[in-house]
């Protein structure tokens, strides 16, 4: 079986899926075919560029941004490359975006089948009622939903997805190069806080600078955290964004913030070993990859209810807390909570993380993959969806 899995642009933690995904396939004789619809974009700008890898690899705009081409060229090249190779399974992103909705007319066209990966949920579809309609037409073309845990389902079922046509996974990141990563910067944990000026305790933040992800909500319940606290610890925010000057002029006279940009790799898991919490305040998150990082390298974690993990990774108490999206007072708590727990108590909470998050690894994507190849073509999806699946080509979005 040929299966291509496309991704608008390979992130670190695509790139670990395909190679984990390639091994597993080959060996039940299947042939991966990875395709990237643009080598750069304006949300990751500044992410290190794919390099040498032994997965099968194509790129339909090398060398340009995807926010630079429109919908519609966008579905037209990725139909294009899709009917020139031939695939008999496709894994594509939502029927949102012109990639996705490119494979799905492949699927119409071609007799192949095709699986949607997706991490959305009712906080995150804010359409009315006619774009939930349309969308429920479409996906009788889409032979099953591919998304990250049980907690998703009833959403995707909303939306025209039967529970046998729903499938577990799709959101994992490397949890082992994580884990090693902090263990080794943990050993020369002086070293590593001289070289990169880290304070002997803080809270963390990784992500974008966008409104989204509750940057300014952290810093209000920062300041009042660090008012309140007889020893307070600092908040180390990594990360940049297209709201970049916000967040300097918030934290501009705040005392114990470090900005200190963007960090990918190995550097990031430095920052990750010498933090003592991993916070993520989203206003609103499809998941929010950088729990199960924060996780896999032995941190306790703060999360806003806001972000889709935090129903299947937060264990109230055990692994760290989870607040209301926006509330400045609960995660203020919060805050004080975690820092007054005694060092034995904290190592106990990464190391509940570390559990916690063993059972979201590689494995559990290629599992998806091989679920989901079992499920068997849907019958014809009739006029009306197969018009409203020619008419849509989907948008192009900054989020």
């Amino acid at each position: 079986m040929h299966i291509v899995i496309i991704w608008q642009r390979f992130l670190p933690y695509h790139i670990a899926r395909i190679n984990h995904a390639r091994k597993k396939l080959e060996k039940l004789g299947h042939r991966l075919t990875a395709m990237e619809v643009s080598s750069n974009d304006v949300s990751y700008s500044l992410v290190p560029k794919l390099s040498d890898n032994a997965f099968e690899h194509i790129c339909c705009f090398p060398d340009s941004s995807y926010h630079s081409h429109s919908a519609g060229n966008i579905h037209r090249k990725v139909l294009d490359v899709l009917e020139s190779i031939g695939p008999d399974v496709v894994f594509a992103p939502a029927s949102a975006f012109p990639e996705g909705m490119a494979a799905v007319t492949y699927r119409c066209s071609s007799g192949g089948r095709v699986f949607m990966m997706d991490d959305a949920w009712e906080r995150t579809d804010l359409r009315g009622p006619l774009a939930r309609y349309i969308k429920r037409r479409i996906h009788r073309n889409i032979d099953a939903a591919f998304v990250p845990a049980p907690s998703h389902r009833d959403y995707f079922f909303s939306i025209g997805f039967p529970e046998e046509r729903i499938v577990y996974g799709v959101d994992v990141v490397d949890n082992g190069y994580f884990s090693s990563g902090a263990e080794a910067a943990r050993l020369k944990e002086e070293e590593v806080r001289t070289s990169h000026n880290l304070p002997s305790n803080y809270f963390l933040f990784v992500g974008r600078f966008v409104e989204r992800k509750g940057l300014a909500t952290l810093i209000e319940a920062f300041g009042r955290y660090r008012a309140g606290a007889a020893i307070p610890w600092d908040l180390v925010i990594v990360g940049d964004g297209p709201d970049a000057d916000l967040v300097r002029d918030l934290t501009e006279c705040a005392q114990g913030i470090h900005l200190v940009g963007p960090k990918y790799g190995d550097v990031l898991c430095k920052y990750y070993a010498l933090a003592r919490v991993l916070i993520v305040p989203s206003l609103s998150d499809p998941w929010g990859l950088v729990i199960n990082e924060g996780m896999a390298s032995g941190l306790p974690v703060i999360v806003s209810r806001g972000c889709g993990a935090a129903r299947s990774l937060i264990k109230e108490g055990e692994n760290g807390w989870s607040f209301n999206p926006g509330d400045v007072e609960a995660l203020t708590d919060s805050m004080s909570k975690t820092s007054s727990l005694q060092p034995d108590a904290l190592k106990r909470f990464g190391e509940a993380s570390r559990q916690i998050i063993a059972d979201w690894s590689l494995d559990r994507f290629v599992d998806g993959v091989k679920q989901a190849i079992d499920i068997p073509r849907r019958p014809p999806a009739g006029l009306l969806s197969n018009m409203l699946t020619q008419v849509w080509k989907g948008r192009i979005s900054v989020n």
